[in-house]
């Protein structure tokens, strides 16, 4: 008994596989970055996103700022002297994982509020896996509509059915 597939089953098998593409395409937008691994030290100047990591008496100090329950702030230090350090906030993650974005607030954070500092790097690897992934589900995504791989529709003219004379 030979089993074929349908053209309906191939049509779903690659929209299928587009939409994966693009939801993977979706989630590695963010991924051309990573965050380095905790560093007592600040980073340097050069390094322009930066995330601080906020242990539990840093959590009583900036509560009423940021949140009692944060424990990592990301973003721009401003400034920093030997006190303090001015950040422009773009993100806050919480102690549960939860993310609220910021849109670049100033917020004062005293150093002894902060347990460590992770810099940010370019991530080749994951930009490279993002312009793989949407280039691979453009030429899909774009194959399918304009059918240029040749997939045969059934009851296509031409095909087998009976000829008209």
């Amino acid at each position: 008994m030979r089993l074929t597939t349908s053209p309906f089953a191939v049509r779903c098998r690659v929209r299928s596989l587009i939409g994966l593409l693009w939801i993977t395409g979706l989630a590695l937008q963010t991924g051309c970055y990573s965050y380095l691994p905790m560093q007592s030290a600040p980073p340097p100047e050069t390094s322009p996103m930066v995330a601080l990591m906020i242990g539990d008496r840093g959590r009583t100090l900036i509560g009423e700022r940021v949140g009692s329950l944060v424990e990592q702030i990301e973003g721009r230090i401003v400034r920093r002297d030997s006190m303090q350090i001015t950040m422009q906030v773009h993100k806050v993650i919480d102690v549960r994982g939860n993310h609220s974005t910021w849109t670049g607030e100033q917020v004062v954070i005293p150093n002894e509020a902060v347990m460590g500092y992770r810099a940010r790097k370019f991530s080749k690897l994951k930009t490279a896996l993002l312009v793989g992934a949407g280039v691979v589900a453009l030429v899909l995504t774009l194959g399918r509509s304009l059918d240029i791989f040749g997939v045969p529709v059934e009851g296509a003219p031409g095909g087998d059915g009976p000829s008209q004379s």
